[in-house]
């Protein structure tokens, strides 16, 4: 009997359970699903299937609008109260005013561009101080924030707690007159009423896409019709409900959205639709790859239709490849039904994650003609004249989707419990794979859905060796041009739906729009191969009793794109999310070593943007005072729990030396950010094949300006810990294992495990793997080379050990470890340094971290100014101290659009982390490492992307043991008087 695990019982439940929150999404999961008859080969396959539906069909009504707010209804008390005790409910002044109906006299609106939020209106109107900047946010919480008993981020603003109303005017084609016309919202944020020349069509909640209206009987076809969407107010919480939560004031800044935010669509609707194609991967052999393709049939038509559905199915980008082409007879009832048919391709292009092959992706596209059935009665009254007989034709429109060909399978890993633990282990197209992922927050509170940016970041994501990306639960469910660029990119997605920390049953949650908002959600985001798994929420914990609305999800995922793994949640059956280690204070040795997970599903450190990032959100002098104090209002306003603790947490893990200005907090923190995400990681693909299968580092994006967890800034400027982080996940890597970072003693033995990974479907031959310890004068203590070995695909090997007994304590404060692989002809592959013994803290200051771990992890009043004396008392900086390197830096252009800078080690000792510095941040420009080791004598080109017009000139390099150089050789150190003539320097 196979064995069965938590994805078993699982689905168990769900085929058994009949639970729903909407009707109609209840009904469609019950239909059958017919099989398409398929047409000969010759017939209407041989021509291209008919396009969908032009914009000729649908106008756009997004553009122009009229914006204007208003206290929302007031419910009374007890709520809702319709006088006969206590206070009287009162409509809201919108509308009391009907400004709803048409002829409202609008000439105090505002003007404004849909889609759009209110706030981000209300900004760029002058109207809001611009809410990421300095004290805006915190000045408005406190000044007219609501509940004034609550905490001041845990109010709304005076925006929050109006409802908006938007309008606009349209003209209907005449040529659409007789036929059927439909409204259709992309996305209204997040609930609200529409209003149609003057009359309700109806309330909506729920931001991920509707409601969708049929208005043929309220348009106006002699002049203008009149449009009204009323905005209520922003939901008190998040809870239960399918929006990003961080805005709402426990996390990040403060700022609850709410708008028109994507598109507002009319159309004109054929006879007959063809909706929601649907294409999986049934299996890929030798012969081929079978595809299952599913659509839905909507027909207007009362009595049953005739179709032909013509489909095409043709590589993009593929010059030459002739498109596959197919037809179904089918018949059609009133109403929707569901049909599939079978589709095999003979010589697929595979769609590979990054690392693997190349992405290949299709594009389906899906036609057809058709005719009303004749009916009996129509056949009787005939006088059987051709005329008479020929059966009505009927419009159909079509549909198109991207897919790509590729299979998706959950192994159980090693020593996974069944029933218990879910199977971890992702294998697609039948290789099994080492997951170094991170978590993704969707990039703009604002939810403008700017394409440069998603780029940008999903750039960063490809060029980090990102492989996949955990689409947070406290976010959004992501936008297309997301799934887009991660299809191209070959990054795989797991997308868990906004809901946080429970409870999500009823009555807190409205299932209705719950089932609607995911079913919506899945087949909009089905077709994207790059989505590999879908979840339920984020940290939701065990369930407390019924479960009912991750029960819900799990249903409708399962039932709607069963080629998809569903995880009810993250953490839980095998994964953790490691937060002894920050939250707990914990070390980041023994904290990461004491929480073992099979996969890890967050985890690290947050840290402080680079002092350019910092002034795009807060004026200079903020910069300029340290420590912060209670008084720092910009900072906390920026910081990501509005608190001191949050660099205090930071600063125990980033002593490298006294911390007494933010320049070397920057430095500090981002060098600690790299670190914890590494040690993990590491530890978590040295047991690869195991019981480990990956991780999502914690976390690629940030969602507002400030101290945070992203290793790229709000802006797109990757930190310093990026580069850490993308060593960390390269394909092919040698990389070492500990138990203990700090407290090392003389004479101890210090033990370590070299490694190397191949997460490549290519073998490595000839490589070599060199490892070096150096003592504290930079002299080799310990050496090892392992020559000539190979590294199967999809590989790892433990290729030795180190046992060294360790000299006096003078040489090992610090003493550091680089550990290197080359392919044969010496080229380097991977390159990583760890440094010991590098935090010098006293016996005070380890007192004091000792006393504040788990719950006493807070520094309230005096206890804040105690760490910071301590930390900044700090004596010694061991990793600035070491014996001085000499750098040389030079640049080279090519015509492609970016070059090589070349730095090398003129200097007769490691020069530890060399850093470049003033590269551009403009989001065409990439630079492909940072943060490095060089070896005495050695050489390393870093290759770079920038437009020919994008300035260098103020790029220069330093270490922590280097003084900064610039490309042209001159003193510009003293040129520029940001660095000192002699001594060492670190880069932030």
């Amino acid at each position: 009997m196979e064995q069965r695990y938590l994805d078993d019982v699982q689905d168990e439940e769900y085929r058994r359970s009949s639970l729903y929150g909407d009707a109609a999404c209840e009904a469609e999961s019950r239909q059958p699903v017919y099989d398409a008859a398929a047409m000969p080969h010759g017939g209407a396959a041989d021509s291209p299937a008919q396009p969908p539906a032009t914009d000729a069909e649908r106008i756009c009504l997004s553009g122009r609008w009229l914006m204007k707010g208003c206290a929302p209804a007031d419910p009374g008390d007890p709520a809702p109260n319709t006088g006969w005790f206590g206070r009287r409910a009162t409509p809201s002044p919108g509308m009391a005013g009907q400004w709803y109906a048409s002829g409202c006299d609008r000439s105090d609106w505002h003007e404004v561009t849909v889609p759009t939020t209110v706030q981000r209106a209300l900004v760029q109107l002058g109207e809001l101080a611009d809410p990421y900047w300095d004290t805006n946010t915190i000045d408005e919480l406190e000044a007219h924030g609501e509940p004034k008993e609550t905490p001041v981020w845990f109010r709304r603003t005076r925006a929050e707690r109006q409802d908006w109303w938007f309008a606009r005017r349209f003209e209907v084609p005449g040529g659409w007159r007789g036929r059927r016309v439909t409204l259709r919202f992309d996305g209204i944020d997040y609930a609200g009423s529409v209003y149609l020349n003057g009359v309700s069509l109806g309330h909506h909640a729920g931001m991920f896409g509707g409601p969708e209206l049929d208005v043929s009987r309220l348009l106006t076809w002699e002049g203008a019709n009149e449009l009204v969407v009323r905005i209520d107010q922003a939901p008190r919480s998040w809870n239960g409900i399918l929006k990003g939560s961080p805005g709402f004031g426990w996390h990040y800044g403060h700022l609850i959205s709410l708008g028109i935010w994507k598109d507002v669509w009319l159309r004109a609707e054929p006879d007959i639709a063809l909706l929601d194609p649907h294409v999986v991967t049934q299996s890929i052999g030798a012969d081929g790859a079978t595809l299952g393709i599913e659509y839905t049939i909507d027909s207007a038509e009362p009595g049953r239709a005739m179709l032909t559905v013509a489909g095409e199915i043709a590589p993009i980008g593929g010059a030459g490849t002739a498109p596959i082409r197919f037809s179904n007879a089918v018949e059609a009832p009133f109403g929707r039904s569901r049909h599939r048919t079978v589709v095999r391709i003979a010589d697929p292009a595979l769609w590979w994650p990054a690392g693997y092959g190349e992405p290949a992706l299709y594009r389906l596209s899906l036609g057809g003609h058709g005719h009303a059935a004749a009916t009996a009665k129509a056949a009787q009254e005939s006088d059987g004249g051709p005329e008479a007989a020929a059966p009505r034709t009927l419009t159909v429109g079509g549909a198109e989707v991207t897919f790509g060909i590729r299979t998706i399978e959950m192994l159980a890993a090693a020593g996974a419990r069944p029933e218990a633990d879910y199977r971890w282990q992702f294998t697609i197209n039948g290789v099994p794979m080492f997951i170094k992922g991170a978590n993704w927050c969707w990039p703009d509170p604002l939810l403008e859905q700017r394409e440069a940016l998603y780029a940008r970041l999903i750039g960063l994501a490809r060029r980090g060796h990102v492989q996949m990306l955990r689409a947070w639960g406290g976010g959004i469910v992501e936008e297309d041009v997301f799934y887009r660029l991660c299809d191209e990119a070959g990054i795989m997605v797991y997308q868990e739906f906004p809901l946080c920390w429970g409870p999500m049953d009823a009555p807190h949650t409205d299932f209705g729009t719950l089932d609607r908002q995911v079913a919506a959600s899945v087949k909009r985001l089905r077709n994207h191969p790059s989505l590999v798994m879908w979840g339920g929420g984020n940290e939701n914990g065990a369930p407390g009793g019924a479960d009912e609305a991750l029960h819900l999800v799990g249903r409708r995922c399962r039932g709607l794109d069963p080629s998809r793994p569903y995880h009810r949640t993250d953490p839980w059956g095998g994964s953790a999310h490691n937060w002894d280690v920050y939250h707990g204070g914990e070390p980041l040795d023994a904290g990461t070593l004491g929480m073992p997970a099979v996969f890890y599903g967050e985890y690290g450190i947050p840290s402080m943007p680079d002092r350019s990032g910092c002034a795009r959100f807060l004026p200079a002098a903020a910069l300029d005072e340290w420590p912060p104090t209670e008084a720092s209002r910009g900072l906390l306003a920026h910081f990501h729990q509005f608190a001191l603790k949050d660099i205090i947490k930071v600063m125990r893990y980033g002593a490298y030396g006294p911390i007494r200005d933010w320049d070397t907090y920057i430095a500090y923190s981002q060098a600690a950010q790299g670190e914890a995400i590494r040690f993990a990681a590491e530890l978590q693909r040295a047991g690869a094949g195991e019981g480990k299968t990956g991780f999502w580092y914690y976390k690629l994006t940030d969602l507002f300006p400030g101290h945070s967890w992203g290793t790229v800034d709000f802006y797109g400027t990757p930190k310093l810990s990026y580069y850490e982080a993308k060593r960390a996940c390269a394909p092919r890597s040698a990389f070492a294992t500990f138990d203990r970072i700090e407290g090392w003693e003389a004479h101890e033995t210090f033990t370590a495990a070299i490694h190397a990974a191949n997460d490549t479907s290519a073998a490595l031959r000839g490589a070599v793997v060199s490892a070096v310890v150096y003592d504290s004068g930079l002299g080799e203590l310990w050496s090892a080379r392992f020559e000539a070995f190979e590294l199967a695909a999809n590989g790892r090997q433990t290729l030795g050990r180190i046992a060294l007994e360790l000299p006096d304590a003078a040489r090992i404060a610090p003493f550091l470890l680089s550990v290197r692989l080359e392919a044969g002809d010496g080229a380097p592959i991977s390159d990583q340094w760890y440094a010991f013994n590098a935090q010098p803290k006293t016996a005070d200051l380890l007192a004091f971290e000792s006393a504040h771990r788990g719950a006493d992890n807070e520094y309230p009043g005096a206890q804040a100014a105690e760490a910071f004396a301590l930390y900044a008392g700090l004596s010694a900086a061991p990793l600035r101290e070491l014996p001085s390197a000499a750098l040389a830096l030079s640049v080279a252009r090519s015509q492609a659009g970016g070059g090589t800078i070349r730095i090398r080690n003129v200097g007769t000792v490691p020069a530890v982390r060399v850093t470049i510095e003033g590269f551009p941040e403009e989001w065409s420009c990439y630079l492909a490492d940072n943060g490095i080791g060089l070896r005495p004598g050695e050489m390393r080109e870093i290759g770079y992307e920038a437009d020919a017009e994008v300035s260098l000139a103020a790029l220069s390099v330093g270490a922590w043991n280097a003084p900064r150089v610039w490309a042209d050789g001159a003193a510009a150190a003293q040129r520029a008087g940001d660095a000192p003539e002699g001594g060492n320097e670190h880069g932030a």
